[in-house]
């Protein structure tokens, strides 16, 4: 016994590893290691047996971020004008793909997908609400994990739940209430429906490729694709709902410009006019300085009139045109093979984990016990 809880470590102004020490101590207490392994690996198949079945779909676009309203040329003008366009917003027009997950995260964008009509197992066939599916859990295969986790790590949140919300009843609706000043009033139900949504929404950004990639995650293969496709298409409404205001008010923008540079055109020219009637001969310096003046004067207006009108027209053709914002390169399609549970890795991580704890409580407990020993002394 005394050989047993010898240390392998020992101290002796430096630390000496007993590797035959170390792996007859291991021999010694193989049946410990072995039992404790076993259990592990038992809870590692039961984990992985009664982990709910997820799916993931995911499709890939690539946002068109092209100039077509000729924003570069506008600036140039403003420039001369003295306004400060904004470069990145005034020439792009769009929202930079970093922006794409917060406009995910939102709750109006969150409302929308609510409402997607899928039809799952337990629906019996009938279309119903993601919103329908995630608030009434008639729609929802049993989950035993989500039951075990609930009311054991998760039981003092339960309790909590049931103090405050007691005396309530139980009301679903089908979308956030909005007080007069549109802030979003969520109530318990319509926040979890939130949550697990954007648990189960994916997007990456990626600013190397300009590629985004957008997923959605669901017990269901062929809902999952449908989600996606959703999130998909209410995103490329979201932005291209942006840059049509963007160009609505570029084009409202050049419309006041072009009138207060028609203005000073006209007055450029009426006083370049009068002034020629007036000195018809031009024979002093003056009466030739001022003409020059006038002169210079007019061409300014001119020029910033004309570029004005090209640009006009520009915005007007840019604010008809049904232009695509995002580009599918990669469609959304029904996944063939689960994504979770990971069965093998699960079980091959619960088998090291009961390795690395038995064979750690293995050297670890010689050294408790010593510390209790003394305390006792």
């Amino acid at each position: 016994m005394e050989q047993e809880n010898k240390p392998i470590i020992t101290v002796n102004n430096s630390y000496e590893i007993d590797i035959t020490g170390f792996l007859k101590k291991l021999w010694l207490k193989r049946r410990f290691i072995l039992i404790t392994t076993v259990i592990f690996l038992l809870i590692g198949l039961f984990y992985a047996m009664i982990a709910p079945v997820q799916y993931t779909s995911t499709c890939t676009v690539v946002p068109q971020t092209g100039n077509r309203s000729g924003g570069s040329s506008l600036g140039s003008v403003a420039a001369i004008m003295g306004v400060n366009l904004g470069t990145a917003m005034m020439t792009e027009g769009t929202l930079s793909p970093n922006i794409y997950p917060e406009i995910i995260k939102s709750v109006p964008f969150t409302r929308e997908i609510m409402k997607t009509e899928v039809i799952v197992k337990k629906s019996n066939g009938q279309p119903i609400t993601l919103y329908d599916y995630y608030a009434d859990k008639q729609y929802r295969e049993f989950n035993l994990l989500g039951a075990i986790k609930k009311y054991t790590i998760g039981l003092p949140g339960v309790i909590i739940s049931a103090i405050r919300g007691g005396n309530q009843s139980a009301i679903v609706e089908t979308s956030p209430v909005v007080d007069s000043t549109n802030v979003f009033n969520l109530s318990s139900t319509e926040r979890r429906v939130y949550n697990a949504i954007q648990k189960a929404i994916d997007i990456n950004p990626n600013s190397k490729s300009g590629t985004v990639v957008i997923g959605y995650t669901f017990p269901e293969a062929k809902v999952a694709a449908e989600v996606t496709d959703k999130i998909y298409n209410t995103l490329e409404e979201y932005v291209s709902q942006f840059k049509s205001e963007k160009l609505n008010d570029n084009l409202e923008f050049i419309e006041k410009s072009y009138e207060t540079a028609r203005e000073d055109f006209l007055n450029a020219q009426d006083r370049l006019t009068s002034f020629q009637d007036a000195n018809r001969g031009l024979t002093t310096a003056s009466a030739r300085s001022m003409e020059a003046r006038l002169r210079n004067e007019y061409d300014i207006a001119y020029t910033i009139y004309r570029e004005l009108a090209t640009q006009r027209e520009q915005a007007k053709i840019a604010v008809k045109e049904n232009q695509t914002i995002l580009t599918l390169v990669n469609p959304p399609v029904v996944p063939l093979v689960k994504s979770a549970p990971r069965r093998s890795i699960i079980i091959v991580g619960f088998l090291l984990l009961g390795v690395v704890i038995s064979v750690g409580w293995v050297f670890i407990s010689p050294i408790f016990k010593a510390i209790k020993e003394e305390i006792t002394e």
